[in-house]
Formats: C-alpha cells, structure tokens, sequence
C-alpha cells in the first residue's frame, strides 16, 4: 500500500527532513523492521542477522520500561529506509540509579547505506520523538569492534551528528554447556519467593559498577520487561538467608533470534565436513543458512566480592543446565578488564566476541558525558 506524507517539520509522533519521514514504529510497522534486520546481516566467515520474530516492536520491551523505535520511510510510497531504537532504564551511573538511556538497532537498507543523510535525521527523529528529559542526557550504545565501517563514521563526529566516545571493551563470552561436574559449592534452583533476595544480591554486587542495571524484584517478576524468564530459571548459592551469587538461563528465542544469513570462502562449502568433524570432538553444530542459533544467555550474573570459587561454580552450574535444555551455546558479558573476565578465559577457553562501548551526548549532554566516572562498566548482554 503506497503512503503519502506531509512535508516539512514535525507532526505528531512524525518528523518529516526532505524526503524522508521518520515516525514511531507501532506493530503496523512490524513486518518492514523484520526485513531490515534481516538485510543487515555482519560481515566475516559467518554472516548473522540479528532478529525479533515475531513481533519486533514489543520484543523491546525487555529493554526498559521506556523504549521505542524510530522508522525512516521515503515520504511517497512508504518504502522503508532504515531504523533506530532508543530505550532507557534504572542503572547505576557513578554509584546512584539514574534512567540511563541507549541507543541501539541501528540500522540502513543496503540501497542507502552510504546516504549520510539518513543517519542524521534517524538521529535527529530520536532525540526529538523518543528521549525523554528524566533520562540521562547521553545515551550508552555498543558497536562491535571489527566493524570498522561503524566506528569509522560514527567516532568522526560530522556535523549535524551526535558526538560518539569511546570508553572501553565490552566482551560477549560464548560457553559451550557441558555435563555438570562435582563441585565443593552448592548451587541449586531458585524458587519465586527468592525474588527479592536475588534483587538484593544483584544491588551489592552492581551499584560500583559503571551502567549496571539496577534491578528490583517487582522487575524480576515482570512478565514484559523479563519476558520468558521465571524463578525458577535462576540458579543460587545461599549464604544463611541470603544469596551470595546468582544466574539465571534466560531463553529469549522465542522473540529475539540470531539467525545465520550465509557462510563465506571455504566454511561454505565444507560446513558439511566441518560439522561432522565437530561431532566427534564435541564442537557445535553450524547451522545452515535460514536457520537461528540456538542459544541461552547466562544473564543477572553476581558474585559476593567478587569471589572466584562461587563464580565458577555458578558457571560451572549455568552449563550444566543448558547442557541438559539441549543448548550448544551459552552466551554472558563482561567487561574486557573485568577481573571475572580473565577466569572465563583461562578455565573455559570460550569464543570471545568484542564491542566498544560508546558515551553518545548532543551539545547539551556534552558535560554530563565528560563527567563520566572511570569505573569498570557492567551491561547486561541480555537487555541490549
């Protein structure tokens, strides 16, 4: 169905910059997004696109309790161009809980990608459609450190862009589950009503972490903002009424997908070979293009101080549960010099995925931006 928009300046929950509208995304929108997130599959050996089926717009929702999508469609005849997601929730900036913003889900059709112009007004449309003034007046995002292209334009600071500062890396840590092993610490399931004492755990272990989110039982609960995810689904290690550390399996493949879009060089044509070598020696199965990853997020990760014996075991714990879900992947999120981080490396040699973490401010969040503490970052992989 072909669309017609008014031209010039800002109406409703629309801003319409020359020939292009940008507009909140409602579930109307739904199969466009679908469509660009499929066509914006990374680049290297194997090419992934990043999905929500079936219902992009509310598989956000996990994002925060404040969150949107921005769509860009050409004024005459509706044809998508491109998208961006802003979301904002409780976290911890410099030791106290502020709404943190974040953008997110960048993305261009291929046939303009290499049109500035629309990258402006995309970031223009959410500043002025989406943020809301109780939020940070800068905004977090994550851009993955091979894409060259991404950090290149973004890090120039053009005119008429938001400035882009890189803070440091942030590592996604892929885990292959295995059978549970002895272990001298005891780790069991939770139940419903250890809500509140995994809220508190969370709360001791994230607030000197910079952006840690800030979670509350009642956000554990929620069947939105953690949808897919039940008490049950967390793993504790109890000290006296407490908790001293805590995971959860968190299962969101029913509304948010990796999807293998294709295979490059050689791995295309001995995918085959590969996965029947993989067999015998116990690596993952690639999947054949179409086909979604299959994989569980070891997401609301804490430790008492830190600890490296409860860590492990909470680990060692998370995998052995999603060895018996049936999942070849574990995937959980540290910051690269996060002390936690080098224990994953040396004890479960996991596949270890890089992105730069980016302070994102307009001219008024520029101070805010710059006051920024230097403290080890904490996000939640699960959430972004």
């Amino acid at each position: 169905m072909e669309r017609t928009f008014a031209q010039g300046g800002i109406s409703g929950r629309k801003l319409v910059l020359g020939e292009l509208v940008y507009a909140v995304a409602g579930r109307d929108d739904d199969s466009d997004i679908r469509r660009l997130l499929a066509d914006n599959a990374t680049d290297g050996w194997i090419r992934l696109s990043l999905e929500r089926e079936p219902a992009p717009v509310a598989a956000g929702a996990v994002m925060g309790r404040h969150h949107g999508i921005v769509i860009a469609r050409h004024r005459r005849g509706g044809e998508p161009v491109g998208l961006c997601e802003w979301s904002a929730r409780e976290s911890y900036v410099d030791g106290d809980v502020q709404l943190l913003a974040y953008l997110g889900l960048l993305r261009v059709a291929p046939p303009y990608r290499h049109q500035l112009g629309v990258i402006k007004g995309g970031f223009e449309a959410v500043r002025r459609l989406l943020h809301r003034q109780s939020a940070t007046p800068y905004a977090l995002t994550a851009i993955a450190a091979e894409n060259a292209t991404a950090l290149r334009l973004l890090g120039a600071n053009l005119p008429g862009m938001p400035c882009y500062r890189a803070l440091e890396a942030f590592s996604t840590f892929a885990l292959r589950p295995r059978p549970a092993i002895a272990a001298a610490v005891r780790v069991e399931r939770a139940a419903k009503d250890d809500l509140p004492a995994i809220a508190v755990r969370l709360a001791r272990s994230y607030r000197d972490y910079q952006f840690a989110p800030a979670w509350s039982a009642r956000d554990l609960a929620d069947p939105v903002l953690c949808k897919g995810l039940r008490g049950e689904d967390f793993l504790v290690v109890r000290h006296g009424p407490g908790i001293a550390g805590c995971v959860a399996l968190w299962d969101q493949s029913a509304f948010r997908q990796t999807i293998v879009r294709g295979y490059a060089g050689w791995l295309a044509a001995c995918r085959p070979l590969a996965n029947l070598a993989g067999r015998m020696i116990g690596l993952p199965r690639l999947p054949a293009a179409g086909e979604p990853l299959r994989q569980v997020y070891l997401s609301h990760l804490a430790v008492e101080g830190n600890d490296t014996g409860l860590f492990r075991a909470l680990i060692d714990a998370g995998l052995a549960q999603a060895h018996r879900r049936g999942f070849p992947l574990a995937l959980t999120g540290l910051a690269s010099r996060h002390p936690l981080a080098a224990v994953l490396n040396r004890h479960y040699r996991p596949r270890e995925y890089r992105a730069l973490l980016h302070v994102v401010n307009w001219d008024d969040g520029r101070a805010a931006a710059a006051a920024i503490g230097a403290r080890i970052p904490h996000v939640e992989i699960a959430v972004l």
